[in-house]
């Protein structure tokens, strides 16, 4: 994941989400996004140590950070399965526990929002099956424009987009160090976790750079600049070892949350 500025499992101008599409995605990352719908399972049971600790927030933002749990499940599952690891996408769809559907159950209502769960049962189904990556991929674009349609429902102000961004890359963060231990990936579960929700973190912030609005897309170029240079963090979703030190994380977070507090 590079994006530097210069079965069934348990879903504003500037420039609307939706218009984010498959191909856009793929030229800000050579992945394919996609989410789970599982039933919990012991991951859920005794929960992932980098998950502790993180405030969220309420609203729209925390819809949003949720969809950007769904999103950033997906989008590990997805490049595991491309560069060939079938069973581990498979595998990390089964024992991750951060994108149950019931959990945003409630906010679809609220928000009158679509929901995705048609979509994603059929990009699952993809998976399952095995099926070639040109279908996994048509089948994960549809499903991220549904995504994106959801997310939109919110009609979530510029605080709360930036808001959401910050939740994901502090959670970032303590997956890395749930993950990651001087420089050895002792819980790859919580490193790739790591790697996904910053993966939708950094998408979110292009596109709040590359639309109409220019406070927020100046605000989105600031989000970008905090995070420039985290890919050297992961060297690969299959690595057995990391960087020592991704404290810019956890201080990025930070400065992301007074980008955010400047648009309120």
């Amino acid at each position: 994941m590079s994006i530097d500025r210069k079965t069934p499992t348990r879903t504003v101008k500037p420039r609307k989400w939706t218009a984010l599409t498959a191909a856009g995605l793929i030229a800000v990352q050579p992945v394919i996004a996609q989410v789970v719908f599982t039933t919990p399972s012991h991951a859920a049971e005794s929960g992932e140590a980098g998950e502790a600790g993180i405030e969220m927030s309420e609203g729209p933002s925390a819809f949003l950070t949720r969809l950007g749990y769904f999103e950033g499940t997906y989008r590990i599952a997805a490049e595991l399965y491309l560069i060939g690891e079938r069973d581990g996408a498979r595998a990390h769809l089964e024992e991750s526990h951060h994108a149950f559907y019931e959990d945003i159950e409630d906010a679809l209502v609220k928000y009158a929002a679509p929901g995705f769960s048609e979509e994603a049962a059929a990009f699952l189904k993809a998976i399952s099956e095995d099926a070639a990556n040109d279908e996994v991929s048509a089948r994960l674009a549809v499903l991220l424009t549904a995504m994106a349609g959801t997310a939109d429902a919110a009609q979530a102000s510029a605080y709360d987009r930036l808001l959401s961004i910050r939740e994901l890359v502090a959670l970032a963060a303590a997956e890395y160090e749930g993950g990651v231990d001087e420089g050895r990936v002792e819980l790859a579960i919580e490193y790739r976790d790591s790697w996904g929700f910053l993966a939708v973190a950094k998408i979110r912030a292009l596109s709040m750079m590359e639309g109409e609005d220019e406070v927020l897309a100046k605000a989105g170029g600031e989000v970008l600049e905090q995070l420039e240079g985290t890919v050297a963090l992961y060297p690969g979703l299959t690595a057995t070892e990391a960087a020592k030190d991704a404290s810019q994380l956890a201080v990025a977070a930070g400065w992301i949350e007074i980008i955010a507090l400047r648009q309120r």
